[in-house]
């Protein structure tokens, strides 16, 4: 909930900044003034209280900072009497400093929250319903063959235009909970799976999942499909805009689809790119001022901040914060704590994500005698304090609490708690018990209208044949539920009956799964995606989550239903295990920091001429393995011989790498934010604005090299640096003058460059605290065009920081996999193995595993270069062994036997 001016009285002091923010931003002067001006401009329209004030910033939110200093994410008061009690805040030093994270871009400033009642509040006006009928009523009538669908939410031979149609219903309206007799589920009931009687609770469905459908017309070869396909999804976004509780993502929605009605042949071409490079392109084709619509797709946990916004600003109109925002944003935790105190571990994910003041509130919420837990439901209902206010109140607190919840359970990567999320249930419970509508209230009208739709749909039925079977499956439309091992070793996919599964004809990074799908109708308990990359899975422990593959039946105090049948309503092929898309993981991010995707990522590379091959795609900037490159090459090792399935390697831009303990994916992603943020103070004389440094704290050759070449091209993906990297080892650097090295690290402006051994300079020469003043001040005198990344031994890190802290903090430390660890060693020589084609007999791997945890290295032979050796020193062997080459022409597997590593060993000794 934010503010308008044209809904507050005119001496409301917040409106009117509101107000002139906006002015200023949208006009002519704004586009072309100078970073600092624009600081000016906004930080001089500061507003100032009683030990207190506030900002209007990043997102089209407010900002109240304390007398601590820190600014924070907090809704204005909420009564008319204390909005009126600020003043604008006195220029000079009482200002206090504000962060330039938070403040605007001026395409940001979208108002509203992002969550409405769209689903279960007053019916759509009759001109927003007739235009979405007709367009379900267009898309029902597509041939099913032509376009198939999986999904078991849907009846066999739903053609994908509806399912489109439906999901884009979901994604605008932010929070997917719907009364089972509103008249825009009614739209679709005919084609949707029955339950039973009450609300249906669905996961909102994300952008990829959307451009599936669009994406396996493309290549199917039928562009026209394609474009009918996102013609039904433009229309329903543009009947959607017609009502206030779908917008802004409907406005968003409607943009993306309508350029992309212009773009079908641009995207014919690059579907060969895979998925995620379409995905992108949609991305780009978002209006500035509508991006921060898609946080769920670019930035999970700058989503859980808004959300955490919009709960503060929905609950400052209950009785309880009536004392101000501050208790507003308390009361707004109390029921934040509510859902997280069911959920073990989901308060540690999301922590990181909240100013102290909040996090201070929710540690204290943990204790049994804190007052606000008067607030939380108690057997399902809801205390009178909270279940007393304006059933209006309850329809937007129960929109803003659902999405709040989905947002940190998509965060924190874990399945939703069962039955349900705690006080989204009870505001259900208190909606649905409400008082009985008055004459003229109501849906009775559209119950009518149901009614005599539903007569003539039995007529239609009765006497139209069968609908036709598709001859393929294709798009398998929903996000797959978490999945939960299974104790059967006999099931599919090698013993995991909720492994990924793919059949012919499923669009590139889509997967279908054995359980139910999502969105599901659980009632309260939404699917959640699976872990993300680096994460750990969800605790299959009781009350967690049932069997995947299982009908079961979901109970919430008052609202019932039973799932329907997981099995996919039509299949023609056995399905094939296929490696499930790991998502977006959560970054590090400030809230004035671009979107991932906000930019303009790279365009297609076009093919070269005669090239039967498209070049690869660059990669999404979202952490994840670069589409079209596949997935990482799976070990060699056979399972029989394997004892644990080790780190998952990481593969971006055509290189792979095997982590140590940090998420390599994340790190990659903080590095594109920081580069689209430091190009965006270009112009600026300040520190912030210089391109990044990383810190890599590893032994000797454990794949500094290969990380670095990611993060140049990481960097590189959203402009900054060419993606060349360049080195400069510890004996070169000590060459250099001190005094001249800023001069000599300004030589490789718009490159990378690695320093290995920044700790050897720093700490064992006489000059290393001449070298680290003279890096600092070449970053922070001025802006730096040159990427850092230096090499640290992990021994040696707690004493490097020490003797230079404020360079180290300015470095994004990363440790690096100790390949000391045998098991590391024999995972690093399977990822060899996969790039060098090469393939070791069970037996091979056996005297493989012995060897690399007695081999000790000698000088630069260590580590990844030892095992590297290694591998090569037993294909020479093999070589030296085969009496004609042509024997090997025309495979594409070198396959290593026992008696090619005979000896090995003994010639890597020191």
């Amino acid at each position: 909930m934010t503010w308008q001016a044209s809904a507050a009285p005119p001496s409301d002091p917040f409106a009117a900044i509101e107000t002139d923010v906006r002015g200023i931003t949208s006009s002519p002067w704004w586009m072309g003034a100078p970073p600092h001006a624009r600081a000016e401009a906004i930080t001089s329209r500061m507003l100032a209280g009683a030990g207190e004030w506030w900002l209007f910033g990043a997102w089209g939110r407010w900002y109240r900072c304390g007398l601590d200093g820190n600014w924070h994410l907090c809704p204005p008061p909420f009564d008319p009497a204390a909005r009126q009690a600020v003043m604008p805040a006195p220029p000079g030093a009482g200002r206090p400093p504000v962060p330039p994270s938070i403040l605007t871009t001026g395409p940001d400033l979208t108002p509203g929250p992002l969550a409405a009642d769209g689903l279960f509040g007053a019916p759509p006006a009759p001109v927003v319903l007739g235009r979405l009928q007709q367009t379900v009523t267009a898309a029902a009538s597509a041939n099913p063959a032509q376009f198939p669908m999986q999904d078991p939410l849907f009846l066999p031979g739903t053609p994908s235009p509806v399912a489109v149609s439906f999901f884009a219903m979901l994604w605008c309206t932010g929070a997917p909970v719907a009364l089972d007799d509103h008249p825009l589920l009614g739209l679709y009931g005919r084609h949707l799976t029955p339950t039973a009687p009450g609300p249906r609770w669905f996961l909102p469905p994300t952008l990829p999942l959307i451009v599936g459908a669009y994406t396996e017309r493309l290549r199917a070869g039928d562009p026209m499909g394609a474009s009918y396909i996102a013609r039904a999804l433009w229309e329903t976004a543009e009947a959607l805009r017609g009502d206030p509780a779908f917008r802004p993502r409907a406005d968003a929605l409607a943009a993306i689809a309508g350029t992309t009605l212009r773009m079908v042949p641009s995207d014919h071409a690059g579907v060969r790119y895979g998925d995620q490079a379409i995905v992108q392109e949609w991305l780009r084709r978002c209006p500035a001022e509508l991006r921060v619509t898609l946080l769920r797709e670019t930035a999970t946990g700058d989503q859980f901040r808004l959300a955490c916004y919009d709960l503060a600003a929905t609950a400052a109109a209950l009785p309880a914060a009536a004392a101000g925002p501050a208790e507003a944003r308390r009361v707004a935790f109390a029921l934040l704590a509510a859902d997280l105190d069911g959920v073990p571990g989901a308060a540690a994910a999301v922590l990181p994500w909240l100013d102290p003041e909040a996090v201070r509130t929710l540690q204290a919420l943990g204790q049994p005698g804190h007052p606000l837990r008067e607030l939380w439901p108690v057997d399902g209902t809801l205390p009178s304090a909270v279940a007393g206010a304006d059933p209006q109140i309850l329809r937007s607190l129960l929109a803003v609490s659902y999405a709040t919840a989905l947002s940190w359970s998509r965060l924190a990567n874990m399945a939703p708690p069962r039955p349900g999320f705690t006080v989204p249930a009870a505001l259900m419970k208190a909606i649905v018990a409400g008082p009985e509508p008055g004459p003229g209230e109501g849906l009775t009208p559209w119950e009518i209208i149901e009614a005599a739709r539903a007569h003539l749909a039995e007529q239609r039925e009765a006497d139209a044949p069968p609908p036709p079977q598709p001859a393929t499956t294709a798009w398998p439309a929903s996000e797959p539920l978490p999945s939960v091992p299974s104790s059967d070793p006999g099931g599919s996919a090698g013993g995991d009956p909720a492994a990924p599964t793919s059949s012919p004809g499923f669009p590139a990074g889509t997967t279908a799964w054995p359980g139910p799908a999502a969105p599901t109708s659980i009632p309260g308990a939404p699917a959640s995606p699976g872990p993300g990359p680096g994460s750990p899975g969800p605790s299959a422990g009781p009350g967690d989550a049932s069997p995947v593959g299982s009908p079961h039946e979901d109970w919430i105090p008052g609202v019932t239903a039973v799932t329907p049948d997981p099995a996919p309503p039509f299949s023609t092929a056995p399905p094939t295990a296929l490696t499930p898309d790991p998502g977006p993981p959560p970054t590090s991010v400030t809230p004035g920091e671009p979107s991932a995707g906000a930019g303009t990522p790279p365009p297609f590379p076009g093919p070269a001429a005669g090239a039967g091959t498209p070049p690869p795609w660059p990669g999404p900037p979202f952490g994840a393995p670069a589409a079209g490159t596949g997935t990482p090459p799976p070990f060699p090792e056979p399972a029989g011989h394997r004892s644990d399935p080790g780190p998952r390697p990481v593969e971006a831009y055509g290189i792979t790498f095997l982590p140590g303990p940090d998420d390599i994916e994340r790190l990659l992603t903080e590095l594109r934010r920081r580069g689209t943020w430091a190009l965006s103070l270009r112009g600026q004389e300040v520190s912030s604005a210089s391109a990044p440094a990383v810190l890599l704290v590893g032994e000797l050759s454990c794949g500094q090299r290969r990380l670095t070449r990611m993060i140049a091209r990481a960097l590189a993906e959203v402009g900054l640096g060419s993606g060349e990297v360049h080195t400069l080892q510890a004996d070169e650097l000590a060459e250099i003058d001190p005094r001249r090295l800023r001069e000599h690290i300004a030589e490789y402006n718009g490159h990378t460059l690695l320093i290995e051994g920044l700790d050897t300079v720093v700490l064992d020469d006489d000059r290393g605290s001449a070298y680290a003043s003279a890096l600092y001040r070449a970053r922070v005198e001025g802006v730096s065009e040159t990427v850092l990344a230096a090499t640290c031994a992990p021994d040696r890190l707690r004493e490097l920081t020490d003797a230079i802290p404020e360079l180290i903090t300015d470095f994004r430390t990363v440790r690096l996999p100790d390949l000391s660890d045998p098991e590391l060693r024999v995972h690093l020589a399977a990822l060899l193995a996969g790039e060098r084609r090469l393939k070791l007999a069970p037996e091979a791997w056996q005297v493989a595993r012995r060897d690399l945890a007695e081999l000790r290295g000698r000088g630069r032979l260590t580590n990844a270069r030892l095992v590297e050796a290694y591998l090569d020193r037993a294909c020479n062997h093999h070589l030296g062994q085969v009496g004609e080459t042509q024997v090997f022409q025309g495979q594409n597997t070198l396959t290593l036997s026992i008696d090619d590593f005979q000896g090995v060993a003994a010639e890597l000794e020191p």
